[in-house]
């Protein structure tokens, strides 16, 4: 829902016009300016107001691991000698009222302004009322934050895959979601990765109190949360969507913030999609792996690159968010390869993503022998422990026009040994793993005995 800006009455106009209060309406909020001799306003008095240009600049810092998002807003507002009643409301709005702040932005807006209190009128629980001194009239430039639900953001990454599966164009996206029950315009976009506890959820302390005033939030969240939006609100004009978002980021403690470039409007109910950033060529591994509790009982292929450095990436951890794969088939057709629904990826992280099963690389394994030894049986003739002794055969074959990389992994369960003439090594308590490069159109067979302790044999 679009939202009016109004602006109270002039001085000159105030001196001419009949004693009554003025108003100022902002977004969802009511602010109430009147003179300190007057009697202190009704809630439903009649106003004379002027149109007010809209918000000086907005910022938005959303936090994802909650429902929470800090608003700076700044507006130039025109204050009276005395002292000024400034009435806010967050009616149909998923405002935390413990966390509405007022603070004058500048030298002499601190000088002039001060808060003397804020108080809760008994005939609504959403809406509060400050109390503004001002010792030299004039037009000063304030700032009201607040935290408010209902605005999120996803992650999404795009990679189109050369033929050769060699390399990739890796493309970032972001997605804000804003139902929140205000709108933003021209609103500076910061998106925050990482996790912060809460003691109430903001969705909560929204809704109406049924008697007393608001809590205050906790001291300690809502400091942590200003010192991470304290550079301020980027007033640099915003481009649309006219070229590529510049996402710059910053580290600050376990967090990382993400800027957005520029300015951008999101009205309440709507999602707008930006392009985080885009990096060409970065080098891709294609692994032909048997990993069964992370891939499946079956021997697939695996596409994997390294946020860092290396990979033209590194600079700072990427989002949460699906990873989707394309192949370059020429003549601008893509094929689809798969899908990773990622978690947060560290710097210096592996990326894994499954493309399903090859044919064109293959694996089959064989059971050669066996046999039971060192039967042991109780006194009833019945079999309490055994030993068990296995031959396998795998046979890995490479049927494409170049060199490939494989990597199996074996699991076993119970006591039992590992033997092979190959090249494998331990990857857990229960693994053994191999890693060999296969060349182009070559075979290669690997063989292996497990003997394994059963019953009383395991003792």
């Amino acid at each position: 829902m679009k939202r009016n800006y109004q602006l109270p009455i002039t001085n000159d106009q105030f001196r001419s016009a009949p004693r009554r209060p003025s108003q100022l309406v902002i977004g969802n909020w009511l602010l109430v300016i009147c003179c300190s001799l007057l009697f202190p306003a009704t809630l439903n008095a009649k106003e004379e107001l002027v149109t007010l240009p809209q918000r000086d600049s907005v910022q938005l810092t959303i936090y994802n691991s909650e429902d929470l998002t800090l608003v700076r807003e700044r507006r130039t507002l025109s204050f009276k000698q005395g002292n000024n009643r400034l009435q806010f409301s967050w009616a149909n709005t998923l405002i935390d009222p413990t966390s509405v702040e007022f603070h004058p932005v500048g030298k002499d807006a601190q000088d002039a302004l001060e808060v003397l209190d804020a108080s809760y009128p008994a005939e609504s629980h959403e809406m509060l009322i400050w109390t503004v001194a001002c010792t030299k009239p004039a037009g000063y430039s304030v700032e009201i934050s607040y935290f408010t639900s209902g605005i999120s953001w996803s992650a999404e990454y795009t990679g189109i895959v050369d033929a050769a599966e060699g390399s990739m164009d890796l493309t970032a996206y972001v997605t804000v979601h804003n139902n929140s029950g205000e709108e933003y315009e021209n609103a500076q976009v910061r998106l925050v990765v990482g996790v912060i506890h809460m003691v109430e959820r903001i969705i909560d302390l929204a809704q109406p109190r049924q008697q007393g005033a608001p809590r205050p939030m906790p001291p300690a969240e809502l400091e942590e949360l200003e010192r991470m939006a304290e550079d301020g609100i980027n007033e640099d004009p915003g481009t649309g969507m006219a070229k590529p978002k510049e996402i710059q980021k910053a580290g600050l403690s376990e967090y990382y913030i993400y800027t957005v470039e520029g300015q951008e409007t999101i009205p309440n109910r709507w999602s707008k999609r930006l392009r985080s950033f885009v990096v060409q060529d970065v080098p891709l591994k294609t692994v032909y792996r048997l990993e069964p509790d992370k891939f499946g009982p079956s021997f697939t292929k695996v596409l994997e690159f390294k946020n860092d450095e290396e990979h033209k990436l590194g600079k700072e951890p990427l989002p949460d968010g699906l990873i989707r794969l394309y192949k370059d088939a020429g003549q601008g057709r893509l094929g689809y390869m798969g899908t990773l629904a990622s978690k947060y990826i560290p710097k210096n992280e592996e990326v894994k993503i499954n493309v399903g099963p090859d044919a064109e690389c293959t694996l089959k394994e064989k059971r050669l022998s066996l046999r039971k030894k060192d039967l042991v049986l109780d006194q009833w003739n019945r079999l309490v422990g055994w030993t068990t002794v296995e031959d396998f055969e795998l046979e890995v074959r490479n049927f494409r026009g170049r060199d490939v990389e494989v990597e199996i992994h074996r699991s076993m369960q119970g006591k039992f040994e590992f033997d092979s003439e190959d090249a494998w090594e331990k990857h857990d308590a229960d693994t053994q793993k191999i890693h060999f490069t296969l060349k182009a159109g070559e075979s290669r067979k690997l063989t292996f005995k497990v003997t394994t302790k059963n019953g009383e044999n395991a003792r």
